[in-house]
């Protein structure tokens, strides 16, 4: 029997928000296109002077989502079912977080700092709980998480590295560090 996460995802989320707090940086300016792999619709717009994009959609009930983000960076989430939470923060420019949860309780904190960082994340199913963290520059990483409570954990901090992680079934356990 798995004990109850319940209390260590609110710290992580708290965490998340928190750090948003602390950093702020200014960097160079880039654009990119994500909608082939986010699938919401028309190319991403680019960046340029103070831009700030956030595009979120929520369907069911007790969803929620909190988002920070410093410099020049974009959100888009679209979040469907019961009780899914996210947080994310971002400081820097040109970073994207990307998420898409569907089903019940999934749970994501994601945190971004430097430029031109990607984080995509789809979970579908129930319990289901991802962290990310990316700090510098030109990062990547894609996780997906079908079925019910799977765990992963990713802290990247070397300039240009990408990885995809795909989870399914029950009970999926992770932790990627790439230094």
């Amino acid at each position: 029997m798995n004990p109850p996460r319940a209390p260590w995802r609110a710290s992580k989320i708290a965490f998340c928000a928190g750090l948003s707090a602390i950093v702020s940086l200014s960097l160079a300016v880039f654009a990119a296109d994500l909608s082939p792999v986010s699938d919401f619709g028309p190319t991403e717009p680019g960046f340029g002077g103070a831009t700030q994009v956030a595009r979120v959609v929520q369907n069911g009930a007790g969803n929620r989502l909190s988002a920070v983000q410093t410099g020049q960076n974009g959100l888009m989430a679209n979040q469907a079912g019961v009780a899914n939470a996210a947080a994310t923060a971002q400081a820097g420019n040109d970073n994207w977080t990307v998420l898409q949860q569907s089903g019940t309780a999934n749970q994501y904190a994601g945190y971004q700092a430097g430029m031109l960082n990607r984080s995509i994340a789809v979970q579908n199913g129930s319990g289901n709980d991802a962290t990310v963290t990316q700090i510098g520059s030109a990062m990547s990483s894609q996780v997906t998480q079908y079925g019910n409570n799977n765990e992963i954990s990713i802290l990247q901090n070397r300039n240009g590295s990408g990885l995809s992680v795909t989870q399914t079934g029950n009970g999926a356990r992770a932790a990627v560090l790439m230094k």
